[in-house]
C-alpha cells in the first residue's frame, strides 16, 4: 500500500525531490592545493572526504575551473556584509534561481506527512563538518535539546518553531535520520527549511561546542571566566556564531569556506572546505574558487571605488544608489565588471518607524495617535526622494508586502503615500500641535518644542537626511543621527530611541510563509524596533515588558493562524490580506520607495547571475549558487 505522505505542490512553490546525478560510479577529483595536502599525508583522499551520496549538481552554465579568491565588501565587521556570506550560506533544501522550486541540498532528501504534522530528513551518508568530524542526527538533536529546549541559551522560543502555538518536537530514528513534529498542520515547513539557515539552523557541531555547554562540561562556567565571559551560555553563543557575527576561527563548518583569520582591521579570511559535500556532473569536487576574503569597508564611496579597481568582485546586498547607474556603466570597459538591474521584493528601500513604548510619556502619546503617523506619512516627498536618490527608476509607494504577493490590493500600496503637507499640517493641528510664536516648530502638549531624533546608519542616512528635513517642514523638529551598525541595534531593544530609519523587507509572500508574518508582527523588532516594550512582553509570555493594545495582540493572532492554514485555501487568502490591511492601516512602518536593486559583478567570474531578483526574501545570493562561481582566468 502506498505510504500516506506527500510530496507536495504549493501555491508558491514546488518542491522537487529530485534523484541526484548517480555518483556511484564517479571518479572525483579536487582542487590542487588539497591534491597537495593528500600527497603530503595531511587530509585523507577527496573520495573518503565525501560522503557516500554527494550532492551533484548540474553546473550553472559549465565546468569551472579551481583556483584565486573572490573578495566582496562589507560595512561592519559582524553586519552589513551578506555579499561575502550569501555565496557561503547552505540551507537544508536549496532555492532555485526561478524562486519557486526548492531542491534538497544540505539533506539528501525529505519526506512531509500528508496532513503536514510531520517531515523526516534524510541527510547524506558520510557527510562531514569541515574538521572531519561526522555530520549526523547528533548534530540535529544537539540544537533541538541542548540549545532550543536550554532557556538561558534560547530564552525567546520563536513563532516559526512553533505552528499550532507549541514547539516543535525533534526525533532521532538513526544516524542519518530525523523526524520533525508539529502540533497544528505545517504546510510552510519546505520554506522554513529553505531558509534554514536564518531559522535557527536545526544543527550545531556538537563534538565541537560541547565543550562549553554546562550540561557536558560541569568547568563550563570557569571556562568562561577564563576566556572573558561572565557565564557559560555567554561564551557558548560566542564560540556558536555561525553568520556574519562568527568570530570564532576554529569553529567547524558545512559551508565551502572556512573561517580562518581576521586582521586586526576586522577583515575576514575564508579557505575552501576540504569536506565540502557536493561535486559537479565530472565529479570536480566544489566550490572552484579557494578562498574568500571578506573586506571591511565602512565608506559607501570608498567600496565603490574599490569595484571601479577590481579590488572587489560583488556588489549588491548593501544598495549601490541607483541615481549613480551612468557612473557605474561609464566604468564597466575600465573596471571589467558588468551591471544590472534585478527585481527588488521589498516592501519600502527605506522605512521609518516610531519607537511607540517610548519613555517620555508625552511623545508615547504622540506617537500612539493614527493622527501624527498619518500626517508624517503625506509628509514625505516620495517623489523628490525617488528623482534625487534613484533616478526616477522607483516605485514610490507604502511599507507593505510587494504587488507579487496573492492577497495585496492595490489600496495598500497607495495608503496614505500621497505628499500632501497641508493634510499632514491640518492632522497635526486635529492633534493640538500647536506651533510656536515663530511658527518654527510644533509645540508637544507640555508646551515644550516637538524636536525628535532619527537614528538610522550610513546606507540609509541620504533618505533619512531629506526626510527629516519633510517633517521639520511641517513643525516636528527632526534631528538625523547617522550610527554605526552595533550601536544602532543595540539602542533599539534598550527603548532608548525616537524614531528610527531602516529597510522594510523580508515581506513578501514566500518570507511571510518561512518566518511565520515576522515582518508584519507590529512589534517585530531589531534593527527597526517599533515599540520595544510591547516586544519584550510577547517574548516572555507577558512576564515582562508592557502589554501591547488589542489591535496588535489581534495582528499576532492572525499571524499564528496564517501559517497552519492550507495556501491553496480561501482561508489562507482571507488572512493574508488582513494581516496586510491592518498593518497598512496602523503604518507601524511608513514606506518610501522602492527601486530594482543595482548589482555589480567582476566580468572575470563565470558562471554568475545575468538577471533575477535579489532579495532577502531568497537570502539574496543563495539562489545563485556561489558555491558553483569561477575564474575565467
Amino acid at each position: 500500500m502506498r505510504s500516506k505522505t506527500a510530496r507536495v505542490s504549493l501555491i508558491l512553490l514546488t518542491l522537487a525531490l529530485v534523484l541526484p546525478v548517480s555518483a556511484w560510479a564517479m571518479t572525483y577529483q579536487e582542487a590542487p592545493m588539497l591534491r597537495e595536502l593528500v600527497e603530503a599525508g595531511l587530509l585523507p583522499p577527496v573520495e573518503e572526504r565525501l560522503p557516500l551520496d554527494p550532492k551533484v549538481v548540474e553546473p550553472v552554465d559549465e565546468i569551472g575551473r579551481y583556483g584565486g579568491e573572490i573578495r566582496s565588501g562589507a560595512f561592519g565587521p559582524t553586519s552589513g556584509g551578506f555579499d561575502a556570506e550569501g555565496l557561503r550560506v547552505q540551507n537544508l533544501l536549496q532555492i532555485e534561481p526561478d524562486l519557486q522550486t526548492l531542491t534538497p541540498n544540505i539533506v539528501r532528501d525529505i519526506e512531509i506527512s500528508q496532513d503536514f504534522t510531520w517531515v523526516k530528513l534524510y541527510l547524506r551518508r558520510g557527510m562531514k563538518w569541515s574538521d572531519g568530524h561526522p555530520f549526523t542526527a547528533d548534530d540535529f538533536m544537539f540544537w533541538y535539546e541542548d540549545i532550543l529546549l536550554n532557556d538561558e541559551l534560547t530564552p525567546v522560543k520563536r513563532a516559526v518553531w512553533m505552528p499550532g502555538g507549541e514547539l516543535l518536537k525533534m526525533i532521532k530514528h538513526d544516524d542519518y535520520t530525523i523526524e520533525l513534529q508539529f502540533a497544528a498542520p505545517y504546510p510552510a515547513i519546505d520554506i522554513v527549511l529553505a531558509k534554514s539557515d536564518i531559522n535557527g539552523r536545526f544543527f550545531q557541531p556538537k563534538h565541537y561546542l560541547q565543550k562549553w555547554h554546562i550540561k557536558y562540561n560541569p568547568d563550563a562556567e570557569a571556562l568562561a571566566r577564563q576566556e572573558g565571559f561572565d557565564s557559560w551560555w555567554q561564551a557558548f553563543n560566542h564560540h556558536m556564531a555561525w553568520q556574519q557575527d562568527q568570530l570564532d576561527v576554529n569553529q567547524p563548518t558545512i559551508n565551502p569556506w572556512v573561517l580562518k583569520s581576521i586582521d586586526a582591521q576586522g577583515n575576514k579570511y575564508f579557505e575552501r572546505n576540504p569536506y565540502y559535500w557536493k561535486v559537479d556532473t565530472a565529479g570536480n569536487q566544489l566550490p572552484y574558487i579557494d578562498r574568500q576574503t571578506r573586506v571591511l569597508v565602512r565608506d559607501a564611496e570608498v567600496r565603490i571605488l574599490r569595484l571601479f579597481s577590481g579590488e572587489l568582485h560583488v556588489a549588491a546586498e548593501n544598495p549601490l544608489p541607483v541615481a549613480n547607474l551612468p557612473l557605474y556603466k561609464e566604468n564597466e570597459a575600465s573596471g571589467n565588471y558588468r551591471t544590472m538591474l534585478f527585481e527588488n521584493t521589498r516592501g519600502a528601500d527605506a522605512a521609518f518607524a516610531f519607537n511607540l513604548t517610548h519613555k517620555d510619556p508625552v511623545l508615547r502619546e504622540i506617537f500612539n495617535d493614527i493622527r501624527f503617523r498619518q500626517a508624517m506619512s503625506v509628509a514625505i516627498n516620495r517623489q523628490e526622494i525617488n528623482e534625487i536618490f534613484y533616478f526616477g527608476q522607483a516605485a514610490e509607494r507604502q511599507a507593505t508586502a510587494p504587488p507579487m504577493t496573492s492577497f495585496y490590493e492595490d489600496w495598500m500600496g497607495e495608503y496614505f503615500a500621497e505628499f500632501d503637507p497641508d493634510r499632514a499640517n491640518a492632522l497635526l493641528d486635529e492633534m493640538g500641535l500647536v506651533w510656536d510664536r515663530s511658527r518654527q516648530v510644533r509645540l508637544r502638549p507640555d508646551g515644550r518644542p516637538l524636536q525628535i531624533v532619527l537614528e538610522t546608519t550610513e546606507e540609509f542616512a541620504p533618505v533619512a537626511e531629506l526626510v527629516a528635513e519633510h517633517w521639520s517642514a511641517v513643525g516636528v523638529a527632526t534631528t538625523m543621527r547617522q550610527l554605526e551598525r552595533l550601536f544602532f541595534y543595540e539602542r533599539g531593544p534598550a527603548n532608548d530611541r525616537d524614531a528610527a530609519a531602516w529597510t522594510y523587507d523580508g515581506v513578501s509572500e514566500f518570507s511571510m510563509r518561512a518566518d511565520s508574518c515576522h515582518r508584519f508582527r507590529p512589534t517585530w523588532g531589531t534593527p527597526i524596533d517599533p515599540a520595544p516594550l510591547w516586544q519584550a512582553w510577547f517574548d516572555t509570555g507577558g512576564q515582562s515588558g508592557e502589554e501591547p493594545p488589542e489591535e496588535v495582540k489581534t495582528i499576532y493572532a492572525l499571524c499564528d493562524q496564517f501559517i497552519v492554514v492550507d495556501p491553496a485555501s480561501d482561508r489562507y487568502q482571507e488572512l493574508g490580506r488582513e494581516i496586510l490591511k491592518r498593518n497598512v492601516e496602523g503604518l507601524y512602518v511608513i514606506g518610501t520607495v522602492v527601486a530594482p536593486r543595482v548589482v555589480m559583478i567582476s566580468e572575470r567570474l563565470g558562471n554568475t547571475p545575468r538577471e533575477g531578483t535579489f532579495a532577502y526574501d531568497f537570502m539574496f545570493w543563495v539562489p545563485y549558487k556561489g558555491d558553483q562561481w569561477y575564474f575565467k582566468e
